[in-house]
């Protein structure tokens, strides 16, 4: 009786490892995704398509439509050409508002987190 009971702990430890690791990595994955509006926001904004914005991007937030109030409200439908250089201390304060990592660039899940807070994200 003694040999069948660690068997048993075995098998029933490895089923519910797996059960959490399972639900652990849907839920890591659904966090990544972002609404269209912010999606598209983002997409707009990342102009080298690192996954990131970064620092030479921020000028192009309030042309992908970044409000002044740093909401996501999605991409307007037309761009003018190159956005003035004021655009950027907007980007910055997107920056210092977002980068939770202190990397000096915005990702995806940093952008959506913004996005959430401020009530955008779907």
């Amino acid at each position: 009786m003694r040999k069948a009971f660690p068997g048993v702990f075995l098998i029933g430890l490895t089923v519910s490892m797996t059960g959490c690791s399972t639900s652990q990595s849907t839920d890591a994955s659904s966090a990544r995704i972002l609404s269209p509006g912010a999606q598209g926001q983002f997409d707009c904004a990342d102009r080298n398509d690192n996954r990131f914005i970064d620092q030479t991007e921020l000028i192009y937030l309030r042309q992908c439509g970044v409000g002044e109030n740093l909401k996501c409200e999605g991409v307007p439908e037309t761009a003018t050409g190159r956005p003035p250089a004021s655009d950027f201390e907007l980007g910055l304060r997107m920056l210092q508002v977002s980068d939770v990592d202190r990397d000096d660039r915005i990702s995806k899940l940093e952008f959506r987190a913004h996005c959430s807070s401020v009530g955008q994200a779907e």
